[in-house]
């Protein structure tokens, strides 16, 4: 269930189970085009798109919980002719959706990243991300939508193995953790008050993501941003001494807007140096 295989139906309803939500929220009006998520799935499945990973948001609002939003990604069984340079790392195809209003369908690129079963979603833009609203004829055009954010991720794939031939020296890389710092502890008007430092989004959490490259380094980075397990000593409000731990990030939105944010530092840096 982690994106290393297929999942059943049976398996996905386990993991997001509003993505088979039978009708939509009672808050939507009869204008709503009811379109339930497994039917996009089934036809994404005659395409050749495999559901590889799903979650779904935990609302406040209890009565929301069969119809909240949940993300499913999908791999493409044509990628026979992805680069290998980067072992094994997939394009994928990134889909949300709720039932209840608060999302139309959202297809996104993405890159899933085995080693440490990490699903990526890159930056946005035109040709890397597609919304359809819930009304006409919606499958074929999440199908579509699906088609054109895949080859965006292949793309994403091609670029992120040019990022290998990038060395990062040691202020190079402390200025991509101290932005993913700020993007993952900073206030509206970005000020940062965790005793968690940026050199410790650095650390590598496996012994062959200890290089100096971009696409390593990135990955670093990104891993620590999103899984949380940052320790530090701190103060609680008595200015006693507190360990502080940081959270894993689980909600989507701030998943998709963090990774997405990440991703465009990636390129920035890749511009920079001349690998663009």
């Amino acid at each position: 269930a982690m994106g290393a295989s297929p999942l059943s139906d049976g398996e996905l309803m386990q993991l997001a189970p509003s993505a088979f939500a039978t009708e939509a929220h009672s808050s939507r009006s009869a204008r709503y085009a009811y379109i339930p998520t497994a039917d996009v799935i089934a036809g994404l499945r005659r395409e050749g798109f495999a559901p590889v990973l799903a979650r779904q948001t935990r609302p406040r609002d209890a009565e929301r919980s069969g119809h909240t939003k949940h993300l499913i990604r999908f791999r493409h069984e044509g990628q026979a002719n992805q680069p290998r340079r980067l072992g094994m790392t997939f394009p994928e195809v990134v889909l949300i959706n709720s039932h209840d209003g608060t999302s139309a369908y959202h297809v996104t690129a993405g890159v899933f990243r085995l080693a440490c079963l990490n699903g990526m979603v890159v930056s946005d833009g035109p040709e890397r991300s597609v919304k359809v609203p819930h009304k006409g004829d919606v499958v074929r055009q999440v199908i579509e939508g699906s088609f054109e954010v895949l080859d965006a991720s292949r793309q994403a794939i091609e670029a992120a193995d040019a990022w290998t031939g990038v060395t990062l020296n040691r202020d190079e890389q402390h200025a991509l953790a101290d932005a993913a710092r700020v993007l993952r502890f900073g206030d509206e008007e970005g000020n940062v008050s965790t005793p968690i430092q940026a050199d410790q989004f650095l650390r590598p959490r496996r012994v062959a993501d200890a290089l100096d490259d971009l696409w390593t380094t990135f990955n670093r980075v990104q891993e620590n941003t999103i899984r949380g397990g940052l320790q530090a000593w701190g103060r609680d409000g008595n200015n006693r001494p507190r360990r502080v731990t940081s959270r894993e990030v689980t909600g989507i939105d701030q998943d998709v807007k963090l990774n997405r944010a990440l991703w465009m530092l990636g390129e920035r840096m890749a511009a920079l140096k001349g690998a663009a």
